[in-house]
């Protein structure tokens, strides 16, 4: 069966799912209008050619223009209910780390607080999922507080957990093209840690 099936008669539509989905790293197939689409798990389309293929459709306007939320998207209709996964390694660079169940969504660095803070929101608000857990190494404390109150006004539905992150940066990375601070985010994202509940000001330690 073909999982992910492009299937739209408009050009302009066609070719930006298209692009979405390499950018995302997603395999597909393409199929023209009026081919047999029961192989399909999940048809991508136009709001205007969704309705004839029931509910395996998903428009091109209901999916973001960022490869990594639209990956999650697409990936939340073909595995329902699993768990925005996000871990950040604070520092002066901080690494983040995002998944959907086992599935890696992106991985990216920033500069500041507020512009992780921003990044998380957008995966969280942009990705139907049953939960968002959001763990934060603990190496550099003053910016782990820093980060967790911003990440509850960004993601107020979130779990947020600090992580021990003691080990996590050992060692280089193998992934082609991904840096030491995002390999640490994605090993924070796999470690439980402990809950900061709402009336928490500061973090232990």
């Amino acid at each position: 069966m073909n999982r992910i099936c492009v299937v739209t008669s408009k050009a302009g539509a066609y070719y930006a799912l298209v692009s979405r989905l390499r950018r995302a790293g997603l395999p597909f197939s393409s199929l023209l209008p009026g081919s047999d689409f029961g192989e399909c798990e999940l048809v991508l389309t136009t709001a205007e050619e969704a309705g004839q293929f029931g509910g395996r459709a998903l428009a091109l306007e209901e999916l973001d223009e960022n490869p990594g939320v639209f990956k999650g998207q697409v990936m939340a209709r073909l595995a329902e209910g699993q768990v925005v996964l996000v871990g950040v390694d604070p520092g002066k660079r901080t690494g983040l780390a995002v998944f959907y169940g086992q599935t890696k969504l992106a991985f990216s660095t920033f500069n500041s607080t507020g512009a992780v803070c921003s990044r998380v929101g957008d995966f969280a608000r942009g990705i139907p999922s049953s939960r968002v857990v959001v763990r934060v190494g603990d190496g550099n404390r003053q910016m782990a507080g820093r980060l967790v109150e911003g990440l509850r006004r960004a993601v107020p539905r979130a779990t947020i957990e600090v992580v021990d992150e003691s080990g996590t940066s050992a060692g280089s990375s193998k992934m082609k093209g991904v840096q030491r601070d995002q390999v640490a985010a994605a090993k924070i994202a796999f470690r439980k840690g402990e809950v900061v509940s709402r009336t928490t000001t500061r973090i232990r330690g």
